[in-house]
């Protein structure tokens, strides 16, 4: 009996040490992806503060999408008429960067020849659980009918953890823009439409259409699935953006945000 007892208590003991293994490895990998992001997003705002303070000393700023100088003289072919930031030379993988509002969603997005080499990499193609933010392998870059991002559900409501924010209607309706800045200085804007949660097995990462047709009945199928009603119409004549990370509602469930580019 004294034995047992002390047998049960070294599994115990063996199953608590393990336990606080996962805890500890898990915030130690939360606290690397944390370093990691906060690095990258430093560059960027380094970047565009060297942007603003050249363009300034040429008597030359960005006021909307026009170049103004001093005397407030549209500049039309000015070389500082898109705010670019490309980190591409940090990673010729980088193919623009993705704010979502309302959320901490604020990262890099990235493309590779497939679409599992950034599950577990970061921006400089080091292991990282939690991965990074990256563009549907298929697409090229943000022209196609469908242009579908991917990102991991974390835990710590970092990656695509706060699309889940976006079930909720009342959330919905005082959030709902996602904006893209591409490498060559173009700022996309989309305004959500459909909003659910889905089996990974449904179709909602199509990014080509053999005609309008196919295209306008796939549109129809992921608006109608939506678990409210946005008052988003889109058309086939709208490119769309497609955000998908896991879900837990039930096995391999996803959460998918549907967005149409309105600028």
């Amino acid at each position: 009996m004294k034995k047992a007892r002390i047998l049960i208590n070294i599994v115990l003991i063996i199953a608590l040490l393990f336990g606080s293994y996962n805890i500890i490895s898990k915030v130690l990998d939360y606290k690397k992806a944390d370093r990691v992001y906060d690095n990258i997003k430093k560059i960027k705002e380094e970047r565009e503060k060297q942007f603003v303070s050249s363009a300034q000393s040429n008597n030359n700023y960005k006021v909307g999408n026009s170049e103004v100088d001093d005397n407030k003289e549209v500049k039309q072919n000015s070389p500082y008429n898109k705010t670019t930031l490309d980190l591409s030379d940090i990673n010729k993988d980088y193919r623009g960067w993705i704010d979502i509002d309302g959320t901490n969603i604020d990262y890099p997005v990235l493309q590779a020849k497939d679409n599992s080499y950034y599950l577990k990499k970061d921006i400089n193609k080091n292991y990282l659980p939690s991965g990074s933010i990256f563009l549907d392998y298929r697409n090229n870059r943000f022209e196609d009918s469908n242009t579908v991002i991917y990102g991991h559900y974390m835990r710590n409501n970092t990656m695509f953890g706060e699309l889940k924010k976006f079930k909720d209607k009342k959330f919905f309706d005082k959030n709902n823009k996602i904006y893209i800045e591409t490498p060559d200085g173009q700022k996309l804007e989309y305004k959500i439409f459909s909003v659910y949660t889905t089996d990974a097995n449904y179709n909602y990462i199509q990014t080509s259409f053999n005609s309008k047709s196919d295209y306008k009945q796939f549109l129809n199928k992921i608006k109608n699935k939506s678990l409210y009603n946005t008052n988003v119409e889109v058309s086939e004549n709208d490119k769309i953006l497609t955000l998908s990370t896991c879900s837990y509602e039930f096995e391999n469930a996803r959460t998918v945000i549907h967005a149409k580019l309105v600028n």
